[in-house]
């Protein structure tokens, strides 16, 4: 039987960046989940990058496709709410988050393939955040690959803009 075991924890306090590390080939799935996270700078935008072998990949090797749900418009509305993005340094968790208390973001990332050193990482990420100025939710799910054959040992948090002025970050790993 599969367990969760968790390989990393951290609590921000007006940090630049969170790195949970701990992945290894003992875990084929591994899952990194994030919650009450808010921006010092109203209006950031809640990133990611891969972490291997002591530092973040910051190549242009990561490509995502991502569906936005938004509080603000017709569950049928059909306007542009889907994007690709191609050959970015890093990937895009949330748009303008809102820096109030009680507001920010949340999410889980699942993380696959990322031990092996022959292939290519693949993500899963499902957001929901408070949108800066007239704020609205929106859930986001996307599809993310890093278009490298590296082998990968950790997630890195950092907001576009500012710092992480609170939030709870946790990695586990699933172990066979």
């Amino acid at each position: 039987m599969s367990k969760y075991v968790e390989l990393d924890t951290d609590t921000a306090s007006n940090s630049g960046l969170i790195t949970l590390t701990g992945i290894t080939s003992d875990y084929p799935l591994v899952v990194a989940h994030y919650n009450s996270v808010l921006p010092v700078t109203d209006g950031a935008d809640l990133m990611f990058r891969l972490h291997q072998g002591g530092s973040d990949n910051n190549n242009t090797n990561y490509n995502s496709t991502v569906a936005y749900q938004r509080s603000d418009r017709d569950f049928d509305d059909e306007n542009g709410d889907n994007l690709g993005l191609g050959d970015r340094n890093a990937v895009n968790l949330t748009g303008s988050t809102h820096d109030g208390t009680g507001q920010g973001s949340a999410g889980i990332l699942y993380i696959h393939n990322a031990s092996n050193g022959s292939e290519a990482t693949y993500v899963q990420s499902e957001t929901v955040y408070l949108t800066d100025g007239s704020p609205f939710m929106i859930g986001q799910n996307a599809g993310t690959v890093l278009r490298e054959a590296t082998t990968v040992t950790g997630v890195t948090f950092f907001f576009d803009t500012g710092n992480i002025s609170v939030g709870n970050f946790k990695l586990f790993g699933l172990k066979n």
